[in-house]
């Protein structure tokens, strides 16, 4: 490893032992899992982590959005003869896909390896472990809120109308949240035990862009078959295709699909996060 990288490596470590430290004390556990302490960490934490993320670059924040945007021109180039024009506004619709697509990947990458990257917090601090895995999330919370407003800016300045149901996108970062945290929260688990799902996730991952319908529409795949299935089955589709339907068509989010999405999703976060739960007292053993 580079010796920069070891020492913002090192340097974060020290940051979040130190905001850890100040927020519980060592020689007892707090009396109640969730408390004032508990707020003030993940917000220190979550801090700590936005700062270092990016400090070493030069774009810093930007690249969060920069990157989904250099793809955009890519898609863009090769798929609009085809795709775009039946497609209105296509590059705001491969925007809105890869600035989603790009934060769970990045969001999900991250919180998998939180236990592991800051396994010095894991083993020798007293605190609840799933503010780790949630600080990373919502870290990358705030560069997808931040793509998100310049995705309805570029939108309205390309020629889509406006609409006070753009509010709308509020649910959809907020559905993203949880959709990040339990897939976080399970996969964090999974590494401790199995490090090879790092590798595996990495493939699932570029798979899960040709199966979410970044650049193509759902009426591409037809009516039947596997891959539609495997859309209409995808979570991540479901929140870009409402995201899309929010903006570029200006309608306001369906009751019941929200409802649908909220449940499913606050369903798994509560699964996954019981077996976060049972898994930490051993969490030490594996780090």
């Amino acid at each position: 490893m580079p010796a920069t990288s070891r020492w913002r490596l090192r340097q974060r470590d020290e940051a979040t032992l130190t905001v850890a430290r100040a927020a519980f004390d060592k020689r007892r556990a707090p009396v109640a899992p969730y408390d004032s302490k508990s707020v003030n960490l993940l917000w220190e934490l979550t801090r700590t982590q936005f700062k270092l993320k990016d400090q070493s670059t030069f774009f810093g924040v930007l690249w969060s959005f920069l990157n989904p945007l250099f793809m955009v021109g890519v898609l863009f180039v090769f798929f609009n003869a085809r795709v775009g024009s039946t497609v209105e506004h296509y590059a705001i619709y491969l925007l809105l896909g890869l600035v989603q697509y790009t934060y769970f990947a990045n969001a999900t990458n991250t919180s998998m390896r939180v236990l592991l990257s800051m396994r010095q917090l894991t083993k020798d601090a007293v605190f609840p472990k799933e503010l780790l895995v949630f600080s990373s999330t919502l870290s990358n919370t705030i560069d997808l809120v931040i793509s998100m407003l310049v995705c309805v800016g570029v939108a309205y300045s390309s020629g889509v109308e406006p609409s006070w149901n753009a509010l709308g996108l509020v649910i959809v970062v907020l559905l993203q949240l949880m959709l990040a945290s339990w897939v976080g929260l399970l996969l964090s688990c999974v590494l401790l035990v199995a490090r090879d799902i790092d590798h595996i996730y990495q493939v699932f991952l570029r798979a899960l862009l040709f199966v979410t319908p970044i650049f193509y529409t759902r009426e591409f795949l037809g009516g039947a078959g596997l891959a539609h299935w495997l859309v209409v089955l995808n979570p991540l589709a479901q929140l870009i295709e409402l995201s899309r339907s929010i903006l570029l068509d200006g309608e306001p989010p369906s009751t019941a699909r929200v409802l649908a999405l909220v449940a499913i999703n606050a369903a798994c976060v509560v699964g996954t996060f019981r077996v976060f739960k049972r898994l930490e007292p051993r969490m030490a053993e594996y780090v």
